[in-house]
């Protein structure tokens, strides 16, 4: 076991508090990230910021770094439930160290851990090469370790250079989880979520203050939690369970959640749903294209029907809707669809594997206009020929409609 007496610096005695770091999907504690404190005499507490502010002005970063995690191992070591993480940060300098990786891999052997248990925080700044991070990276991994980004969305934080490191886990920054921005909140995390997953990494939300964020990244997807919420930094560990009933109260309401946007959405659509239905009846039966959509077509949210052959290219005109648009010179190089290609779309893939079904898509910026909308098609025939009618809505006029029904 790793022995000694604890680490002084300038009088200051380094402490170990514990942060608890919670999974959403298993609903309880994973691991926990350490965090330094000083004790100075008399007992008052010393402060991160304070603590690596006087290394900084004396030229001791690194070696305040370094015994830091000493000060970690020794006090987390005999503390840490089994099968569960502690998460140690280090400077971008320190973990670019040759040979780093496996004195510090020695010195958590020594302090009765493995490697495996240790998750290595490094903050990827914009001013360190990431060339030298791939290299520690590798290195650590070999010595059993997990490596995390620490604080990802803040600074210098770059997408490319995260799937150049491919990190085993990404720990997103507060400001991603409390952003007012309710575009960031509701639309870019959840896809960075899955990005992120899509490139193997599992997924931390730091900063969890308030019952929003915890919804919030619940509905991202996230895989694990940490902030004030969940549990402070403390020497001593979280009270298991405690949290559980947190975390039930979300996914509780995230069901009823998806329960209402499903209603929402059949009862929204469900008009311009029959409509095309109708109108591919008809249209199917000879009908002009506007004698079959006119019913349709008259509805306050349509944008527009559109036709395409097997191929997904449009046989005929567009026609325009009761919400058109105005084309504007501003959008004018996208303004016409005509000689595009649609078959790539999973609107036209989805209406080709269900034919005389209705399909809806998921909302999205038309590429023609500045419009969020929403497409329904159906698959028919016509003369004994496949097509596909396709009609664009309005999504945030559909929504707005929304408030009035709930």
């Amino acid at each position: 076991m790793l022995t000694g007496h604890p680490e002084i610096v300038d009088g200051i005695t380094l402490r170990t508090h514990l942060q608890p770091i919670y999974s959403l999907p298993h609903q309880r504690e994973v691991g926990y990230e350490a965090l330094l404190r000083g004790e100075a005499e008399g007992g008052a507490l010393v402060g991160p910021f304070d603590l690596f502010g006087r290394a900084i002005v004396a030229g001791t970063l690194t070696e305040l770094d370094r015994m830091s995690h000493l000060t970690h191992l020794r006090n987390a070591a005999p503390m840490l439930p089994a099968a569960q993480w502690l998460f140690i940060n280090i400077n971008p300098a320190t973990f670019t160290d040759p040979g780093y990786a496996a004195r510090l891999a020695s010195a958590t052997r020594e302090s009765g851990l493995a490697p495996e248990q240790l998750v290595i925080e490094v903050l990827e700044s914009g001013g360190t090469d990431v060339a030298d991070i791939a290299r520690a990276t590798h290195a650590f991994r070999a010595q059993g370790f997990l490596v995390a980004v620490d604080d990802f969305g803040a600074g210098h934080s770059n997408i490319d250079r995260l799937l150049t490191l491919r990190p085993d886990i990404v720990k997103l920054d507060r400001s991603l989880v409390r952003t007012k921005s309710a575009h960031m909140r509701d639309a870019l995390l959840p896809k960075l979520v899955d990005l992120l997953h899509e490139s193997g990494m599992f997924v931390v939300a730091e900063g969890i203050e308030t019952g929003e964020d915890l919804m919030l990244a619940a509905r991202s997807n996230v895989d694990f939690v940490q902030g004030f919420l969940l549990g402070m930094p403390s020497a001593q560990l979280a009270e298991r369970g405690a949290v559980t009933p947190l975390f039930e109260n979300v996914f509780d309401t995230l069901a009823q959640m998806r329960r209402t946007e499903r209603l929402a959405g059949d009862l929204l659509l469900l008009s311009y749903r029959a409509g095309l239905t109708q109108a591919a009846r008809r249209f199917a039966s000879g009908a002009t294209a506007e004698a079959s959509c006119a019913d349709l077509l008259a509805q306050p949210c349509t944008l527009s029907c559109f036709f395409l052959d097997q191929g997904g290219r449009e046989f005929m005109p567009g026609l325009a809707g009761a919400a058109a648009k105005a084309p504007t010179e501003r959008f004018a190089p996208i303004a016409d669809p005509s000689t595009g290609r649609w078959d790539n779309r999973a609107y036209f893939v989805d209406a080709n594997a269900k034919p005389q079904q209705v399909v809806t898509s998921a909302p999205y910026l038309s590429v023609t206009g500045t419009s969020l909308c929403v497409t329904l098609t159906i698959a028919t025939q016509r003369a004994a020929k496949p097509v596909v009618i396709g009609a664009d809505l309005d999504w945030r006029r559909l929504t707005e409609a929304a408030s009035a029904i709930f």
